[in-house]
Order: C-alpha cells, then sequence, then structure tokens
C-alpha cells in the first residue's frame, strides 16, 4: 500500500523526487503542510522559493485551497489505504494572475515510520498555461523573465504574493453591518466589514485571511482600500439626502502607520465628507504602547470632527485608562457580556456598570452581538443606547445597505 524508505532523514526522499524529477512535485507531510518544492514546480505557477524541507512552507497556502480540496488533503490516509496511488484535481494562482487547474497524483512513504506525501502534477486543464510552462522551461521567452524579474513582488512569499495581488487587484470589499438605535429601532449607521471575493473560492470572510494580513504587514494597504470603498459610500448617501454614518476599524498596523491621519484627512477632502459622518473603531491593541504620540493622532482625528470609537470594552487590561486619556465618543461593549446577558446577573452587573461609566464621561454605548430578541428588550430597558448584532442584521453589501435605508 506505501512505498518504505529506509533513509535516516528526509533529505533523500527530496533528492529522489524533487532533484531529479522534471515533473512539478511537492511534499506534504503527515499533518498536510507543504514541506518543499522543485523547480519544475516553481515554472508551473511562476512563483520562485528556496528548497524549504522539513520547515512549514505552505501552512499558510493551504488556507487557499477550496473546504472541498483541504477535506480531500485530510483524507490522504484514508484514501492510500485502499489504493497505491490516489489522483485528485485541484486549482492553483499563477503569479501572472490565470487560475491553473491540474491533476495531482499521490503516493505515500514512510521515512522513520512517519508518513509522508508525495504529490507529483499529472496534467493540466489549461493548454495555454501549460504552453507557458514549456516556454519557461525552455527559456524561449526571455523577456517574459525579465518582465518577472523586474516585478517589485519577486522575492516574496507564496502567501504575501497571493495577499498583495488581491489587495492590488480590489478582490476585497467592505460589507455593511447595521447599527440600531435601540429606542426608536432605527438604522442610525453600519460598520464596514472586510470579505474577500476571492476568484476561486467565493465570498470569504476575515477568519479566513485576516491574521495573514497582519502576519506579512498588509493591513495599511487594506485599510486604504477598504477606507476608499467606505467614502465613497458615504458620498454616495450623502448626495442622496441619507444621513446615517459608516465606521471602519483600524488595527495596530494601520493605526500605528505614519500616514495614517493623513490619508484619513485626504478621504475627506477628496469625497467631500461630512467629518462626523466618518466613525473610526479602534481595539486596545491598536492604541498599545499609549503615549503622548498615539494620544496626538487621537486628538487630530477629533479636531477633524472624526468620531472614534474604543472597540471590544471591556477585554483588555487597559480600556479604563484608555477612557481617560482619550477622547471616544463611543464605547462598544464586546459580545461576551450580551451573550448570556439574558439569564447571567454577572453580565447585567457589567453591562449595567459600563452604561453608568459611558454616562459619566459623555459618551455613548453600542452592544455588540445582538442575537435574540430578549437581548435586544434587555438592553433598551437597561438605557443602552445603541446595538448591532445579527439578530437586528448580518453584514451586506453597499447596494443592499443602501437599499435598507431608502
Amino acid at each position: 500500500m506505501f512505498t518504505p524508505l529506509s533513509s535516516s532523514n528526509k533529505n533523500q526522499l527530496l533528492a529522489h523526487y524533487c532533484e531529479r524529477s522534471d515533473q512539478a512535485i511537492f511534499i506534504l507531510d503527515a499533518d498536510k503542510r507543504y514541506l518543499s518544492i522543485n523547480d519544475a514546480y516553481e515554472k508551473l505557477t511562476g512563483y520562485s522559493e528556496a528548497i524549504l524541507l522539513g520547515q512549514p512552507f505552505g501552512i499558510f497556502a493551504i488556507k487557499f485551497l477550496t473546504d472541498y480540496e483541504a477535506k480531500l488533503l485530510k483524507k490522504l490516509n484514508e484514501r492510500l489505504d485502499n489504493n497505491d496511488i490516489y489522483e485528485q484535481s485541484f486549482t492553483l494562482p499563477r503569479r501572472d494572475g490565470q487560475i491553473i487547474n491540474y491533476t495531482i497524483v499521490f503516493q505515500r512513504f514512510i521515512i522513520n515510520k512517519k508518513p509522508f506525501f508525495v504529490g507529483s502534477v499529472n496534467r493540466l486543464s489549461n493548454k495555454l498555461v501549460a504552453q507557458k510552462t514549456v516556454d519557461f522551461e525552455s527559456n524561449s521567452q526571455p523577456s517574459q523573465l525579465t518582465r518577472l524579474a523586474d516585478n517589485p513582488l519577486v522575492g516574496l512569499s507564496l502567501g504575501q504574493l497571493v495577499l498583495s495581488q488581491a489587495i492590488a487587484n480590489d478582490e476585497f470589499e467592505a460589507f455593511y453591518q447595521p447599527k440600531y438605535r435601540l429606542d426608536t429601532d432605527t438604522i442610525v449607521g453600519f460598520e464596514a466589514l472586510v470579505r474577500w471575493q476571492h476568484p476561486t473560492r467565493g465570498l470569504l470572510s476575515p477568519r479566513h485571511f485576516i491574521d495573514e494580513i497582519v502576519y506579512y504587514d498588509l493591513s495599511f494597504a487594506l485599510f486604504c482600500k477598504l477606507s476608499a470603498q467606505v467614502a465613497q459610500l458615504l458620498a454616495d448617501w450623502q448626495a442622496m439626502g441619507l444621513p446615517q454614518y459608516l465606521s471602519i476599524n483600524a488595527d495596530a498596523g494601520e493605526f500605528s502607520h505614519p500616514d495614517f491621519n493623513k490619508t484619513v484627512s485626504q478621504l475627506l477632502d477628496t469625497y467631500n465628507i461630512a467629518p462626523y459622518r466618518l466613525h473610526i473603531e479602534m481595539t486596545e491593541s491598536s492604541l498599545m504602547p499609549s503615549g503622548e504620540d498615539i494620544k496626538q493622532r487621537l486628538i487630530e482625528l477629533k479636531q477633524s470632527k472624526i468620531c472614534l470609537a474604543l472597540d471590544d470594552f471591556g477585554t483588555g487590561y487597559s480600556s479604563l485608562s484608555y477612557l481617560q486619556d482619550y477622547p471616544f465618543d463611543f464605547i462598544k461593549i464586546d459580545k461576551t457580556f450580551i451573550s448570556e446577558l439574558t439569564s447571567n446577573q454577572t453580565q447585567q452587573a457589567i453591562v449595567k456598570a459600563i452604561l453608568d461609566l459611558s454616562s459619566a464621561l459623555g459618551m455613548q454605548t453600542v452592544a455588540e452581538g445582538i442575537e435574540t430578541e430578549q437581548q435586544y428588550r434587555l438592553l433598551q430597558q437597561m438605557g443602552c443606547q445603541y446595538g448591532q448584532g445579527y439578530w437586528l442584521g448580518r453584514p451586506v453589501s453597499a447596494k443592499a445597505a443602501t437599499q435598507l435605508l431608502q
């Protein structure tokens, strides 16, 4: 059922199946992580990577597989129990933006009693890409190779390249979750939440990519793209006479960027937006380390009449000190204090304390994560001014948000 190797280390597997092969090869370890690739694989995809044997290359890349494909990989052991080989079709983005449809043939090998899976590309369904691969291998298109070498993205990892290109291609889109005034049951604004319109996987929520956006230091680039979408929608609403505001989140990588305030100011000027209609939500992590520089940035934003909100209030260690030191307009009560509000007296006491505190400081409160009518009614009775959550409304496209208001 499998081919055992007596090698005392994994390097012989690389030598035998990568360095000597003219096929595109990659290797998965027992946890289905990419461990190595060969030169033919690089030519196929257009990406250039060092051979990384024994290192977790591709933990990030594997996230770009469809859920179906990921499940297939997880079942490699089971599939190979009944067959010597296992063949499956996959897709992969090339550097030039094309999507390759290809078939991988898997075989299992045992090294030091541990399973490894070798996958080799068997055939390509995209004849154009197949021909380009031949061209790369024969060096018959030096001008194309030169253009690749001149590409500023060359040298980035596969994950960086995919995400950088996705940002450049406007694949990330703002969706908008409504915020309601609880005593009148009316929409007062929306929070912009990022979604990825992936070319092969469809619409993805942040849990599929946001950690990698932060890891590869792409937060500010993404913020610039999304804030422009938000500003354009606000300008449209302003022209239509719709008074609602829009809020956008700023994480640590975004707010700490030296051009953050300048970028926001340019948005207001470019789109001729009333500043009070743009709200910026920031978590405690985006304000750390605290200091005069952070405080001055917030003061500048406030002076421009932009509204500021402290997000996820109550989950950090310094939230109270931030209320004392920084000029917030809104406190957003974290959903962890709302989830059991109707049955948990401790949660009720915490929410009541936050409401009293915000009132004393002249700030307004927004409850996050309202998912039942009972939570909604209780928050009304407790005097919470605003709320958002799935019971009130899920995130929707810009078009759908506009239709809600109309």
